[in-house]
């Protein structure tokens, strides 16, 4: 008695069943990109935060001692917060020559010249003075130099525009050259967020919304932890 042949199974996937496997790849592949995307956003929010917690501890130090927190640019006062010249002034100040402290001489007996203590280029008074609005650095003693801000920030910490220092936050802002986007400090505006201390604050990328314009996230001393 012969055997009856069994039909052969079909290898071939149908329609439906191929649908249904791009389908879950791709729910699985957006999954990994937002993961991606979260722990991204996770180390920048990490690293500014860890950038302030030391800014403003520095700052708290020099208010301890001088009673006094350090000036900021002295513009800020004269400008509407969020407008485009308040977040270029306050972007713009003198946290880095105050927090390190800079040793006043007279230069040739004629102008001052501002020496930090971190043994960087000099800057002249005039110099200073037409970047932060001020007449010079608070911080500044000729036979003592009061540093707070230990261990002295290191060359990523930092950008020179021309002979001026300023702080720099440790990651990108959207359409900002790296190294190009500064704290911001306030100290004097009467509407700031702290009105009874200061405001310092970052700006940075968080990546894209749906229609791909960038996320721009606000990490202030204002913040709820």
């Amino acid at each position: 008695m012969g055997r009856t042949a069994r039909p052969a199974m079909s290898a071939a996937f149908t329609l439906v069943e191929l649908l249904v496997v791009i389908t879950i790849m791709g729910i699985i592949a957006s999954m990994v990109v937002g993961l991606g995307a979260l722990a991204a956003r996770k180390r920048k929010d990490a690293a500014v935060t860890a950038m302030k917690t030391r800014i403003t501890f520095a700052i708290d130090a020099y208010h301890s001692k001088l009673s006094v927190f350090p000036p900021d640019n002295a513009n800020n006062a004269n400008y509407q917060p969020g407008t485009t010249n308040y977040e270029a002034s306050t972007g713009q100040n003198s946290l880095y020559y105050e927090l390190i402290g800079a040793t006043n001489l007279p230069f040739k007996g004629s102008f001052s010249m501002f020496f930090p203590s971190d043994g960087t280029a000099p800057i002249s008074g005039a110099s200073f003075s037409s970047f932060c609005g001020r007449g010079g650095i608070a911080n500044s003693q000729p036979d003592e130099t009061r540093v707070f801000f230990n261990p002295p920030p290191g060359p990523k910490d930092y950008v020179t525009n021309g002979v001026f220092k300023q702080l720099v936050v440790p990651v990108d802002l959207a359409g900002v050259p790296v190294g190009s986007n500064f704290w911001h400090y306030d100290c004097s505006n009467t509407n700031r967020h702290n009105t009874s201390g200061f405001d310092l604050w970052a700006e940075y990328s968080a990546g894209s919304d749906k229609s791909g314009n960038p996320i721009i996230v606000t990490n202030g001393n204002w913040n709820l932890p």
